[in-house]
């Protein structure tokens, strides 16, 4: 079902603009991960509820040539016991050359959630999706998309969790590619 709506959602291809089929490559794949996403929720959502999670993330960007500080939000829902479905964006603000060099920038993202078992409260999982780096602000780069792939390590407690987790990303802008590296802690409803 999901190859057939995927071809029918309109790109612009272009044979000789590497590029421009690159980023219809990745919108297909980030709607491909909302879409399983979608249809996961339906039957996952009797076994567990969806998960919201907040945390203060420090970034890393080769695009920016800096690190700044930011926060993230994160929706999570269960497809089974292993695999979850989660769409987030975080904004981060590079900050520490000053109020007039700074710059800030959101990193929305669809990805899908492996957890390995949880042994003794604790877990660890891996995620990898899409998402865009989108600057904010005059002089900013353009937009790009990239590819995130990472692990984090989960800490049960009652009703909560609290979460560590490191999820590298390559931006591939027009001219060059980039990496974004952040490093996470937040707590999981």
């Amino acid at each position: 079902m999901i190859p057939i709506v995927l071809s029918l959602i309109p790109f612009r291809e272009s044979t000789s603009d590497m590029l421009s089929s690159f980023r219809a490559v990745c919108t297909r794949i980030a709607v491909a991960i909302l879409l399983v996403g979608i249809v996961g929720v339906e039957s996952a959502t009797a076994q567990t509820e969806p998960r919201f999670g907040i945390g203060f993330q420090m970034m890393a960007s080769s695009i920016e040539d800096n690190v700044g500080p930011g926060i993230r939000f994160r929706v999570s829902a269960p497809i089974n016991r292993d695999l979850s479905v989660s769409v987030g964006s975080a904004f981060t603000g590079y900050v520490f050359e000053g109020q007039d060099e700074a710059t800030y920038a959101l990193d929305p993202t669809a990805s899908l959630i492996v957890t390995l078992p949880v042994m003794g409260g604790r877990g660890t999982y891996f995620l990898g999706g899409v998402g865009a780096y989108v600057p904010l602000g005059e002089t900013a780069p353009e937009a790009a998309p990239f590819f995130h792939f990472g692990f984090g390590r989960v800490w049960l407690l009652r009703d909560t969790s609290v979460f560590f987790e490191i999820d590298p990303a390559l931006v591939i802008g027009e001219s060059s590619s980039n990496i974004l590296f952040p490093v996470r802690v937040g707590v999981i409803f």
